[in-house]
């Protein structure tokens, strides 16, 4: 596959600036690739909610920062400074289906990729288990990279989760919790969020070049699926490379 073109839009709370970033850090991979970004023009307020579990949209207050607390995505100075009173928890692929309709018609081929960095906390429905799970990524057309999904998605550290259950019984209080494990896993305010961002748009853009499959089993590299925060900040933050396989991979998309 030829790979010309990788259009960037910016979701209503995710700064033009964040992605301009990102662009640049793509740029440095796809030196010959057409890379641009554009806003996200959508407007969410005229949709019917569907129940069907494969299109439903709950509207969820969403304010909840690592200690608990009240934040928002508007704290971070990787995002812009407009209020975030909710973030919605959406299915992933009914999202898709919305948002595909933003493509236009002399975009449509392959040769295209169009990337999508929303807001919302994006998920996919496991019937095995009958719940929601996160999913920083959902790959397609547009594919879409979900910024609270990237932090609610990947485990924190299991010391994380197993001190906040017994933080009562160990005297201990939520912040020195966060203390304890500062920097081992990424937040909203966490200036790593752009390099794992670049990851994501680096696995949406490799679904197409392998015919749907944008992962790789070789720890580490960048298409590593991490289902571990400390596994992600490794992949994407402390050693972001590809496999060879990989960049050999990329090098016949460039030509």
């Amino acid at each position: 596959m030829k790979l010309s073109y990788v259009h960037l839009y910016s979701a209503h709370f995710t700064s033009s600036f964040f992605l301009k970033e990102v662009s640049a850090n793509l740029h440095e991979l796809l030196p010959c690739v057409d890379l641009d970004v554009r806003p996200l023009i959508f407007d969410f307020k005229n949709l019917q909610v569907d129940n069907h579990k494969d299109r439903r949209i709950n509207q969820v207050s969403y304010n909840k920062s690592a200690d608990g607390s009240s934040s928002s995505l508007s704290e971070s100075p990787y995002l812009s400074n407009d209020s975030c009173p909710k973030i919605t928890i959406i299915d992933g692929f009914y999202l898709q289906r919305l948002y595909s309709r933003i493509i236009d018609e002399n975009e449509s081929q392959l040769s295209h990729i169009h990337l999508v960095f929303d807001d919302n906390l994006v998920c996919t429905y496991d019937e095995n288990d009958e719940r929601y799970h996160a999913r920083p990524i959902i790959c397609g057309s547009p594919s879409i990279i979900s910024i609270p999904s990237i932090i609610e998605g990947p485990a924190k550290p299991k010391g994380y989760y197993f001190k906040h259950m017994l933080k009562d019984m160990l005297s201990i209080s939520s912040k020195e919790i966060e203390n304890e494990f500062a920097g081992t896993y990424v937040s909203y305010y966490d200036p790593r969020l752009m390099q794992v961002a670049t990851g994501y748009a680096i696995q949406a853009i490799f679904f197409f070049l392998t015919n749907g499959n944008p992962f790789c089993s070789q720890y580490p590299c960048r298409l590593f699926n991490s289902h571990w925060q400390e596994e992600l900040i490794y992949t994407q933050v402390k050693n972001p490379v590809l496999c060879k396989e990989h960049l050999q991979l990329l090098a016949q998309a460039g030509k």
